[in-house]
């Protein structure tokens, strides 16, 4: 004879089952909608409360994939074919549904020199230059149209942007954010290098815009050696509790740079737009200490977790004091 206990339980064990049969087929009646972002919730909500679902859980999974696949836009994947020619099915579905495409103006700003970006682009259709302002005059560095890449260097690096980019006829693109693109890291690290190694060998990249912009450098960088301590500032520009130290690379009369050794990659990045003073001690120099102001405009990453600190004074040197510091001067040189 059963139990009135073990009755119960068979009851429930057939609730949990159609309800998780429920669950499984509004997961993937929105996944036939197009409805992906509800899908996928409704699909987490299924495993963290039904771990054992199995059968629900990747069925589910399969038809959403399926029908991200079928609403993948063909003319935005011919235009980046050399991209998602190297992606998995998966990948190619998980990039393309956390683009975002927008309609843009012309004459806007996309992102402006100096100033952070947190946007990787690609342009459909229309023209985007790139420029950068010296004194009171823009100076374009190129021209961009479909099927090229903008923003890469500030997107990947740690860094403001050197240049700015102004859309020249009315647009249309897509873009990532960074947030997301920071959450593959995780999750799928294998698709995060892969678009890096893309726009690295097809963007247009800061090296060569340097070299079409002729210079924009006003004051050349001189090697030198010494120690630093780089001291952060808060918003009243009063040094705070938090410093580092540094080895000493190079300087100009408008900036310095300086290596240091850091293990985590977002505490490097937080480090970027930091107002900062600093202390430098050449090693030629041992009795003298040199005081500095300025900004942390950008930082570049070598291995071992070394990067080089890049930091652009609040007020170009004087050049009388510049010349006081150790190094081969040429008098033909450009101060």
């Amino acid at each position: 004879m059963v139990s009135e206990k073990s009755s119960d339980n068979t009851k429930q064990g057939h609730t949990r089952v159609a309800d998780v049969d429920m669950l499984t087929e509004q997961i993937k009646k929105m996944a036939r909608a197009g409805s992906f972002r509800e899908a996928e919730m409704l699909r987490e909500q299924l495993m963290k409360t039904n771990p054992m679902a199995i059968d629900g859980i990747v069925s589910s999974a399969q038809v959403i994939e399926a029908e991200k696949t079928k609403r993948l836009d063909p003319d935005h994947l011919a235009t980046w074919s050399d991209l998602y020619d190297e992606l998995s099915g998966e990948e190619i579905n998980s990039f393309f549904y956390n683009l975002k495409r927008v309609k843009v103006e012309s004459g806007k700003l996309l992102f402006a020199q100096g100033q952070p970006n947190n946007r990787l682009f690609f342009l459909e259709s229309g023209r985007v230059t790139l420029f950068y302002r010296k004194g009171e005059k823009n100076y374009p560095v190129i021209q961009l149209s479909e099927g090229d890449i903008l923003g890469e260097d500030s997107f990947f690096g740690i860094a403001l942007c050197p240049f700015s980019a102004a859309t020249q006829t009315d647009v249309k693109l897509w873009y990532l954010n960074r947030k997301i693109a920071d959450d593959w890291h995780e999750n799928q690290a294998g698709l995060y290098g892969k678009i890096e190694e893309f726009c690295q060998n097809h963007g247009i990249g800061e090296e060569t815009a340097e070299q079409r912009s002729g210079g924009r450098r006003d004051h050349r960088r001189y090697p030198m050696r010494g120690r630093v301590t780089a001291y952060l500032l808060d918003k009243q520009r009063t040094r705070t509790a938090t410093y580092f130290k540094g080895e000493l690379s190079d300087m100009s009369r408008s900036g310095v740079c300086f290596s240091i050794h850091c293990s985590k990659q977002q505490t490097a990045r937080a480090l970027l737009c930091k107002d900062t003073d600093i202390s430098i001690v050449f090693d030629d120099q041992d009795d003298k200490t040199i005081e500095l102001s300025g900004t942390i405009v950008k930082l570049s990453y070598h291995l071992h977790s070394d990067y080089s600190v890049h930091l652009k004074f609040s007020e170009i040197l004087n050049i009388d004091l510049f010349r006081t510091f150790p190094c081969d001067w040429s008098a033909e040189e450009k101060f």
